[in-house]
């Protein structure tokens, strides 16, 4: 390979492949292949049986050129690992097949795989768990029975994202290797488990197919680093961010976390295309829909925001708590807990994005209640001040804090019926006609108007029965209103509504937190 030190010392290693029944249910086309991750873990071996000492561990240069196609009637595959010992140590691993034209007494070598086990491997860059457990942003929902065989045609023993949630930032995951079976898969090799990359990859497949609108296949990765062996019969998740958005080449980063979320691996790197010339394209259903906003109204309506949907949050993300946030966190009930975790979550992603997208301080070192009124978020950035106002809410599906220079308040809350039964609490009889009356309909327009008084309330850090009786909406709109506090000069509310959910934004611009 170009850029590489000299070859000091080589070696062809015989590989015998077995074809076992499992692995017909990876395919291309309606043909079985033989998978990337497979053929990674082949090479490893290959590579620890010339050098026993290597740690085939961390991973570079990884190449799937050609696909390797598995005969269903045959036994074995008669492969090889030509091993090139490079002048800095490291060692090159290629995957290699033979076979013979039928016209002449050729013998025509196929170069299916190949990696790099370095010598000397820098560490990857660490996630804090704040970021891992959850991607950020209003998600779409995949399920296992959507996924397979519409986005993902494999049989089943490949058929192991259980659920995903994809946004235009990232996916999030959960993943379920099979078990060991003397009719399936072997017991966990070398690298572990080969079934959790496998789906990883799928995740990444999936992201393609809605964002990039292309079906495409791992060709390459960067880099990869196993901590732990994944293991069969055990239960993963996978956070994926997507580096390059080209639908040429799709590049991600991955890794891969266990339900305490410990890392087990991570690729970095890995370079997906569309291998099928254009005639492998995605359902319709899986695009529609990609390209609609989130919440950009109320993003650009403050300094930083961040949405969280409570359904992608990782089992996990409890561990991402700082000691004050963990005391909140007790004697909460379940469904208590998760809205508070996702709140949590999110306050610590905006004090991220106004601290320059810091990426590096630990989840845990981030507190986000105040320590003398810990009912009262706060968004504190790197080092540790808070200049910023802000703001949280949560309703039985999104998470969403935001932060400004000024007094703010944000809302989420999904459009029903219910909050027509208690209008005369909080809505005065001039409001009750705006809402009946509205284009929007009465239950779109009386949640604008409940949405913005809660919202009020936390920017002026007031009772909600107050905001109730000192707030009087004027005007009311999908996606801006109008309203007074104590009968003053008018103020507007920006709203956002994702399906049944709508968002609602408030600040104060002459009251300077400063």
């Amino acid at each position: 390979m170009d850029g590489f030190p000299p070859v000091i010392e080589s070696a062809q290693v015989p590989i015998e492949i077995p074809i076992r029944p499992y692995l017909m249910d990876h395919c291309f086309n309606g043909q079985a292949v033989f998978p990337g991750v497979e053929a990674m873990a082949a090479l490893a071996q290959a590579v620890r049986r010339f050098r026993p000492a290597a740690d085939v561990t961390s991973m570079s240069g990884i190449r799937f050129d050609k696909f390797l196609y598995l005969d269903p009637g045959a036994g074995y595959v008669a492969a090889f690992g030509d091993i090139s010992v490079h002048a800095n140590g490291d060692v090159q691993a290629v995957l290699t097949t033979k076979s013979r034209t039928k016209h002449t007494a050729m013998t025509r070598v196929k170069h299916h795989a190949a990696l790099v086990v370095p010598r000397h491997a820098d560490p990857p860059p660490e996630l804090p768990l704040d970021l891992a457990c959850a991607p950020a942003g209003v998600g779409f929902p995949v399920g296992n029975q959507n996924i397979y065989p519409d986005l993902v045609a494999f049989g089943p023993f490949y058929r192991n994202v259980v659920g995903l949630h994809l946004t235009p930032g990232g996916a999030a995951a959960e993943i379920r290797t099979p078990a060991a079976d003397d009719a399936g898969p072997p017991a966990a090799g070398l690298l572990g488990s080969p079934f959790a990359l496998d789906a990883a990859f799928h995740v990444a497949c999936v992201w393609g197919q809605r964002f990039a609108g292309i079906v495409a296949f791992p060709v390459a990765v960067d880099r990869r680093r196993i901590y732990a062996p994944t293991l069969p019969a055990e239960t993963y998740f996978v956070h994926l961010v997507p580096v390059q958005t080209d639908s040429a080449l799709l590049v991600f980063d991955l890794r891969i976390y266990d339900c305490e979320g410990s890392l087990r691996e991570a690729c970095f790197g890995v370079r997906m295309r569309d291998v099928s010339g254009g005639r492998m394209i995605p359902p319709k259903w899986i695009r529609t829909g990609a390209q609609a906003t989130a919440v950009d109204r109320i993003a650009g309506a403050c300094q930083a925001a961040a949405v969280i949907e409570l359904a992608a949050l990782a089992p996990f993300a409890e561990r991402a708590l700082s000691e004050p946030e963990r005391l909140r966190l007790a004697g909460m009930g379940s469904r208590r807990k998760k809205s508070y975790l996702a709140a949590r979550v999110a306050c610590k992603r905006v004090a991220r994005q106004l601290s320059d997208n810091d990426a590096r301080t630990a989840a845990s070192d981030i507190t986000t209640v105040c320590p003398d009124r810990p009912e009262r978020p706060r968004c504190p950035a790197s080092n540790g001040r808070c200049i910023f106002s802000c703001s949280v809410s949560h309703d039985d599906r999104f998470a969403v804090a935001v932060a400004a220079d000024r007094r703010v308040g944000v809302d989420v809350e999904q459009a029903s019926e219910r909050l027509l039964k208690s209008r005369s609490l909080y809505m005065s009889e001039p409001e009750q006609a705006l809402a009946r009356e509205s284009q929007l309909g009465e239950i779109e327009a009386t949640v604008r108007i409940w949405s913005i008084k809660e919202a009020v309330a936390k920017a002026l850090d007031i009772s909600l029965a107050a905001a109730w009786n000192r707030v009087e909406v004027c005007t009311v709109d999908s996606f801006e209103s109008l309203f007074t506090v104590d009968g003053q000069d008018a103020w507007s509310a920006v709203h956002e509504m994702v399906e049944e959910h709508v968002f609602t934004l408030v600040d104060r611009p002459n009251a300077s937190m400063f």
